[in-house]
């Protein structure tokens, strides 16, 4: 929430503007920018996975929004008119694309004159516990390969200015702010935290199931200790995260 907040912030969504969510997954950071520009405004919801659209329109409906319009979109071929629309939001979305120079381009394209973009994207491993520990142990005792360098993945846009990087490069020269928001993530217990991690990486998740239990416990035991540092008495555990944030106009 706290990145979603920044985000809506930073594009400052006003009454009767058009607004694309890319990648919106569930929809929560569009669901938040669509309540400021009614009346007569539209969201446009997208993900290229149909589930989930069905899923944040289920939230839609849930939530009882008006002004949302939901559509499967490629970002790297965004299927919307040049200089249509006056905001595009994307959280933890380009940094996963295979091509993330075309999705910002096609960004740049659909929007107006000073529309602006407002994007998210991971610092580094060491600020993300949360989700780095379970990766970088399942590597150390074999069980996974490291990614390659360059591939999309989380952290592939940890480095600083490369944000900055690929804004320009795409030709978004003007106003652009890059900031860091940090939070925690708290879990009941190690087990939760664990549970957690096998539902957000696919790559843990599949490394784990071909593992026997004896190497799960020997994996789980290094991590117990990795995660001392974030654990309270009562054994939960509160582990720091940190995104970079980002806006720029058109």
């Amino acid at each position: 929430m706290p990145v979603a907040q920044w985000l809506v912030e930073a594009l400052d969504p006003q009454p009767g503007q058009r607004l694309l969510e890319l990648a919106a997954g569930t929809g929560e950071v569009g669901f938040l920018a669509a309540e400021r520009i009614q009346p007569d405004g539209e969201l446009i919801s997208s993900d290229f996975a149909p589930e989930m659209l069905t899923a944040a329109q289920a939230r839609a409906e849930a939530l009882r929004l008006t002004g949302v319009r939901f559509k499967q979109i490629d970002a790297e071929s965004i299927d919307l008119t040049a200089g249509s629309l006056d905001g595009v939001l994307c959280r933890w979305g380009y940094m996963l694309m295979a091509d993330p120079g075309a999705a910002l381009r096609e960004t740049r394209r659909v929007l107006r004159p000073e529309g602006r973009v407002a994007l998210a994207a991971w610092t580094g491993p060491d600020d993300n516990p949360w989700s780095s520990l379970i990766g970088r142990e399942l590597v150390a005792q074999g069980h996974l390969e490291p990614p390659p360098p360059g591939e999309p993945g989380q952290f592939s846009w940890a480095d600083p200015g490369i944000i900055e990087e690929h804004l320009a490069g795409v030709g978004f020269v003007d106003d652009i702010n890059v900031e860091t928001v940090g939070w925690t993530y708290d879990y009941a217990d190690f087990d939760a935290w664990w549970a957690a991690a096998m539902d957000l990486s696919f790559r843990s998740a599949d490394a784990v199931a071909g593992l026997g239990g004896t190497e799960v416990t020997a994996v789980k035991d290094v991590l117990r200790d990795a995660a001392a540092p974030y654990t309270a008495a009562d054994g939960s555990l509160s582990m720091p995260a940190k995104s970079w944030v980002a806006s720029a106009a058109a």
